[in-house]
C-alpha cells in the first residue's frame, strides 16, 4: 500500500473488483482487468511476461503483446496507486526480472480470508469443536458473491474460474458433513437438493442429500435420491454407483443409520499412564543478534504479520550485497525464538564465500539431523532418506530454520520441514523457484534511508551529536548501504583524531571509494561483497557488468547494452534480468534498469580494469547507438530539419520500433537524461563528431520541450567541437543553433553575433540552402531589435536565395517572419498575403509546427481586422495542427488564441483555453506562462466585477 493511501480490497469471489475506502476502484478495459486477474492469483510471487501474454491471449497473441502489457501494468499502476509521483517506483505492482509482482497484504484479498478460514475450521474440527467449524464454513462460504472471476474472460480465467468454483464446492460438502455430525441434516435438504441438480455426477453430494432426507424422516425420498443417482451415472458414464453411494443405500433400506462410523474419543486410563519418553533434543544454533537493527521497523512488522497469518511460512529475504539481510534475519528470529519452543535450527550456506565452496545439501542435513539428536550412526546414506527424516522429526514440531546465504533454490526443497515451523531464507537473489514451489514470501531490501543512515553512523562511530551535516553527506556517499555505513562509522569509531568531513572528503573520489571502505585485514570490504555476487554470475551477465560502468545515464534498456557489449538482444535482456536477480540492478520503470550508488562506484572501477580498446570500442558503440536513435526520433517530430548527414560507424542491430511523432517524443522523453549524460560524455573526452552530432538531433526535441538553459548549454559545447574538427558544416549547424538558444534569453546582440557568424559561413561555403536560413535568423533578430527596416530587407532576400536553392522550408520561414513583422506594426492587411503563403509552403513540406503558428498568426491578424468567425476558425485549426503535431507548446500557443478570440467575443470559454494554456506552458517551463497568467488574472477579475 502506497504511504498515505486507503487501504486496498481485492475481490475474486464474484466479480473481480477493487475497492478503497469503500468505493470501487476502475481497472480499466477488460484486457487490463484480465492481467490483473493473473496478478492478483499469483499474488506475490514474481509473474513472466511470457506467463501473462499466454494467459490472456492464449493462441491469438498479438505483435504488440509486449508493449500492451506494459501498457495495462501502467494502467494498473496508475488505478491502484493514484497518489504516487510520476517518476516514483510503484509499490504495490513492481517489476522483478522480466516481470511483476502484485504485493498483497494479508487478509486484502476475499480468496486468502476464504482459505484462512477454512483451515481455521479444521482445527476446530480436529479440536472437537463441531459447530464452531460450522460457523467458520459458513463465513467462508459467504464470501463467494457470485460466480467467480465475474466479467473476465479467456481460457487462463475459465480455468481458474472452475478451479474456484470447485474448491467452493469441496468446502461446500465439508460443511454439509459437519452439519450431519451435528444433526442438521433436515435443514440441509433443501441446499444439497440444489448441489445435485447443478452436479448431478458428484456422487458425495448425493450420498450428502440422502443421509440428510433420512435425518429428516424421508426415507423413501432418500430412496428416490439413490435410483435417480444410479439412472445418471448409468446413462452418463456408463458406471453403477460407487461404494460409499451403495452402502449409504444399503443402510437405507435395512433401516439402519447410513451416518458413518466415527472413532471414539479414547482416555488412556490414569493406572495404565506410560512412562513419559524422553524428551526430544532442542537445538537453538542462532549466532548472536546485532545489537541494534535501526531502519527495518516495517520490514519486521510485515515479517511478524506473515507469522501471524499463515501456518508455517517460508519468508525469502533478499536484496543486494551488504544491504543487512542476515542482521535482519537474526533480529527478528532472537525477537520471536519464544514462539518456536521446540528449537532453532541455524546453517550458514556460505553461497557468496569466495573462501570456501557452498555447503552440499547433505552435509546440511547431516548438521540437522546431528542437531535433533540423530547418532552418526543412524543416519540415512541417502539425501532423500536423510530429508525424509527430517521431516519425521519436524513434524508436529514448532521448529525456526534459518538458511543463510543461499545461493539457488534448487537444493532448498529436502530442508523445508511442513507447517507450523517457520523457515526463513537469505539470499543475494530473487529465489523465483522458491517462491513459485512453495509460495515464500518475499521481504526485500533496499538501502536506508538518510534519517535511519545517519542513526546507524552516529551510533556505531559514536559521534551523534557533532559534524551533523557532514555525517549526511557521508550517509549519501554510502548510499544508505549498510554495510558501507557501518565500515565507515569503524573508521571513525577507531580513528578519534578522524573527522568526518575528513572521510566525506576521501570518499568523494569515486575511484578509491571502494577502498576507502574497507577493513584492515581485508574482509567485509564493500568491494568484496559485490566481487563475490559477481563471480555468482554466468559469463555474459558478468561481463556485461564491467561494459554498463562505462555509461554514463542514470538507467540502462536492452538496447544500449545490447549495442554497448555487442550482443544480441535477448542474450542483453537476460543478462540485465540476471543482474536484476542477483539484486546488482534494480527495475525502474518497465524496461528500465538502475543500479544503486554504491554498484554504480563498483561497475565504474570494474570497467577502469577493462583494457584500453574494450573501453573505447563499448563507449563508441554506446555514442552510435544514442546517434542514431536519437537521428531516427529527430527525423519523425513534426518539425522541420536541416539535411546534416548522420552516419554512426556502428549503426546498432537493435534499435526501438518508432511509428509517428508520439513515439519519437516518447522515446525522448524516457532517453531525455541519457541522451544529455551521452552528449556531455562525448564532450568531454573528445569524441568530437557525437559532442556536436548528438546536441544536432536533439535540438528539436528540446526546442518542443522549451528546455532553453540545456540546449544553450550543450550547443556552446557543440560548438567548441566543431571548431576542434574544422569542419564548415558542423560550424554552420552549431553556430544556427546557438543563435536560436541565445534569442530564448532575450540575449539579442549575442544572438545576432552568432547568427552572422552561421551566415559567414554558409557564404564562404557558397551553400545556398544554409544562407536561406542564416538570412531568416538575422532578420528576425533584427526585428526583435526594433529594426524593422533592416529586417525586412533580410526577409526579402531570404525570400529570394530560397527560391533559387529550391528550398521551400526556408521560403515559407522567410514568408511567415516576413507576415510577423507587419503584425506587430499593425499593417494586418498587409501581413495577410505572406502568411497565407507560408501556410501553404508549410503544408506542402510538411512543417506541422510552423503550420500551426502561422494559423495562429493568422488568426491574430482575422481578430484584429473584425473577423472574429474567421479568427475564432483558424485558432481552432491552430489547435487541431498542434495536437497533431504532438507539441504542446503549440497547443499552448492555440489554446491562448482561442481564449482571446473568445473574450473578444464576450462568449463563455475564454478562461478554460487560458487555464489549459497556462498548464501547458507552466509543465513546459516556458516563460510565456508570465503573461497567460496576467491575462487569466484579469479575465477573472472583470468576471467578478
Amino acid at each position: 500500500m502506497t504511504h498515505g493511501e486507503e487501504p486496498l480490497r481485492f475481490e475474486v469471489l464474484g466479480l473481480l473488483r477493487v475497492v478503497r475506502a469503500g468505493h470501487e476502484v476502475d481497472l480499466g478495459a477488460a484486457k487490463q482487468r484480465a492481467v490483473l486477474a493473473v496478478l492478483l492469483l499469483a499474488r506475490n510471487t514474481p509473474v513472466s511476461r511470457g506467463q501473462i501474454i499466454e494467459a490472456v491471449w492464449g493462441d491469438n497473441v498479438p505483435s504488440s503483446a509486449v508493449n500492451l502489457v506494459q501498457t495495462y501494468v501502467a494502467g494498473l499502476r496508475r488505478a491502484l496507486e493514484p497518489t504516487r509521483a510520476r517518476r516514483a517506483p510503484a509499490e504495490l505492482l513492481t517489476s522483478v526480472g522480466d516481470g511483476y509482482l502484485l504485493r498483497v497484504e494479508p487478509g486484502a484479498l476475499d480468496l486468502d480470508v476464504f482459505e484462512r478460514q477454512v483451515l481455521l475450521a479444521n482445527r476446530m474440527r480436529a479440536a472437537g469443536d463441531l459447530a464452531g467449524a460450522a460457523v467458520e464454513l459458513d463465513d467462508a462460504l459467504a464470501l463467494f458473491r457470485a460466480e467467480p472471476l465475474g466479467g473476465v474472460s479467456g481460457l487462463f480465467c475459465d480455468v481458474e474460474r472452475g478451479r474456484l468454483v470447485e474448491r467452493r464446492l469441496a468446502v461446500l460438502e465439508e460443511r454439509a458433513e459437519l452439519g450431519l455430525a451435528i444433526g442438521q441434516g433436515p435443514e440441509l435438504v433443501s441446499q444439497l437438493s440444489s448441489v445435485v441438480v447443478e452436479h448431478p455426477l458428484r456422487e458425495r453430494g448425493y450420498c450428502l442429500l440422502m443421509r440428510a432426507l433420512v435425518q429428516a424422516g424421508r426415507q423413501a425420498e432418500a430412496l428416490a435420491a439413490y435410483r435417480e443417482a444410479r439412472r445418471v451415472l448409468i446413462e452418463e458414464l456408463g458406471v453403477e454407483p460407487g461404494p460409499e453411494l451403495r452402502r449409504v443405500h444399503q443402510a437405507v433400506l435395512a433401516g439402519d443409520s447410513p451416518e458413518p462410523e466415527r472413532a471414539p474419543v479414547r482416555v488412556p486410563p490414569q493406572a495404565a499412564a506410560p512412562e513419559p519418553a524422553p524428551a526430544p533434543a532442542i537445538p537453538a544454533q542462532l549466532p548472536r543478534a546485532p545489537v541494534a537493527l535501526i531502519g527495518r521497523d516495517a520490514e519486521l512488522a510485515y515479517m511478524d504479520s506473515l507469522m501471524r497469518e499463515h501456518d508455517g511460512p517460508v519468508m525469502l529475504v533478499t536484496g543486494p550485497a551488504g544491504v543487512g539481510k542476515t542482521a535482519l534475519a537474526l533480529h527478528w528470529a532472537h525477537r520471536v525464538r519464544d514462539e518456536f519452543p521446540d528449537g532453532q535450527l541455524y546453517v550458514d550456506v556460505h553461497g557468496y564465500d569466495p573462501n570456501r565452496e557452498p555447503l552440499e545439501i547433505g552435509e546440511v542435513l547431516n548438521r540437522f539431523l546431528r542437531a535433533l539428536g540423530v547418532p552418526a550412526s543412524d543416519t540415512p546414506v541417502s539425501v532423500d532418506e536423510r530429508s525424509a527424516l527430517l521431516r519425521t522429526l519436524l513434524a508436529d514440531r514448532r521448529m525456526l530454520v534459518m538458511l543463510d546465504n543461499v545461493r539457488g533454490s534448487a537444493d532448498l526443497l529436502p530442508l523445508l520441514p511442513g507447517a507450523p515451523s517457520c523457515v526463513v531464507v537469505t539470499s543475494r537473489r530473487r529465489l523465483v523457484g522458491l517462491v513459485a514451489q512453495v509460495e515464500a514470501k518475499l521481504i526485500e531490501l533496499d538501502m536506508l534511508d538518510q534519517d535511519a543512515a545517519v542513526d546507524v553512523l552516529g551510533r556505531v562511530a559514536g559521534r551523534s551529536d557533532i559534524e551533523a551535516h557532514a555525517f549526511r553527506e557521508l550517509a549519501e556517499l554510502c548510499d544508505g548501504l549498510p554495510l558501507a555505513l557501518r565500515i565507515a562509522a569503524a573508521r571513525l569509531a577507531v580513528s578519534p583524531r578522524l573527522r568526518v568531513a575528513e572521510l566525506v572528503e576521501e570518499l568523494q573520489d569515486e575511484q578509491g571509494r571502494l577502498a576507502a571502505l574497507g577493513l584492515e585485514d581485508g574482509e567485509g570490504t564493500v568491494r568484496a561483497a559485490l566481487d563475490a555476487s559477481r563471480r555468482a554470475l554466468p559469463p555474459l551477465p558478468s561481463r556485461l557488468l564491467a561494459i554498463i560502468g562505462l555509461h554514463p545515464g542514470a538507467d540502462l534498456t536492452p538496447h544500449v547494452v545490447a549495442a554497448m557489449g555487442d550482443v544480441a538482444l535477448l542474450d542483453a535482456q537476460r543478462a540485465l534480468d540476471a543482474l536484476t536477480t542477483a539484486n546488482l540492478l534494480s527495475v525502474g520503470e518497465p524496461g528500465r534498469h538502475v543500479a544503486h550508488d554504491m554498484v554504480r562506484v563498483y561497475t565504474k572501477t570494474l570497467a577502469g580494469e577493462l583494457s584500453e580498446p574494450e573501453r573505447r570500442a563499448a563507449t563508441g558503440r554506446m555514442l552510435d547507438y544514442y546517434l542514431h536513435c536519437s537521428d531516427l526520433a529527430d527525423g519523425m517530430l513534426p518539425i522541420n530539419r536541416g539535411s546534416v548527414p548522420v552516419a554512426p560507424e556502428h549503426r546498432p542491430v537493435h534499435v526501438p520500433a518508432l511509428a509517428g511523432a508520439a513515439d519519437a517524443m516518447a522515446w525522448f522523453d524516457a532517453e531525455r537524461a541519457n541522451l544529455i549524460a551521452a552528449t556531455e560524455h562525448a564532450s568531454s573526452a573528445g569524441w568530437h563528431v557525437h559532442a556536436w552530432q548528438l546536441p544536432y538531433t536533439l535540438s528539436r526535441y528540446l526546442w518542443l520541450r522549451t528546455e532553453r538553459e540545456t540546449s544553450l548549454r550543450i550547443t556552446e559545447a557543440a560548438l567548441q567541437a566543431a571548431i576542434a574538427l574544422n569542419d564548415d558544416d558542423a560550424r554552420f549547424v552549431m553556430q544556427f543553433n546557438l543563435g536560436v538558444a541565445l534569442l530564448q534569453f532575450e540575449r539579442y546582440d549575442e544572438a545576432l553575433h552568432a547568427q552572422r557568424g552561421a551566415l559567414e559561413v554558409a557564404r564562404r561555403k557558397g551553400d545556398v540552402h544554409q544562407q536561406a536560413r542564416a538570412l531568416t535568423t538575422v532578420a528576425g533578430t533584427l526585428q526583435d531589435l526594433g529594426r524593422a527596416a533592416e529586417a525586412e530587407t533580410h526577409y526579402r532576400e531570404a525570400m529570394e536565395i530560397s527560391r533559387v536553392a529550391g528550398s521551400k522550408w526556408a521560403e515559407a520561414n522567410a514568408h511567415h517572419h516576413l507576415g510577423l513583422l507587419y503584425l506587430t506594426t499593425q499593417r494586418f492587411d498587409d501581413a495577410m498575403p505572406w502568411l497565407r503563403v507560408a501556410l501553404r509552403m508549410y503544408h506542402e513540406v510538411g512543417e506541422q509546427c510552423g503550420e500551426a503558428a502561422c494559423h495562429v498568426d493568422i488568426s491574430t491578424a482575422l481578430l484584429e481586422t473584425g473577423d472574429t468567425e474567421g479568427a475564432l476558425s483558424a485558432a481552432r485549426t491552430a489547435l487541431a495542427v498542434a495536437c497533431d503535431a504532438v507539441s504542446p507548446y503549440h497547443q499552448a500557443l492555440a489554446h491562448d488564441r482561442l481564449a482571446a478570440v473568445f473574450e473578444r467575443l464576450g462568449a463563455a470559454g475564454a478562461a478554460a483555453h487560458w487555464q489549459r494554456a497556462l498548464a501547458l506552458f507552466t509543465e513546459l517551463g516556458a516563460p510565456e506562462a508570465d503573461g497567460i497568467r496576467a491575462r487569466l488574472a484579469r479575465a477573472r477579475a472583470v468576471s467578478v466585477g
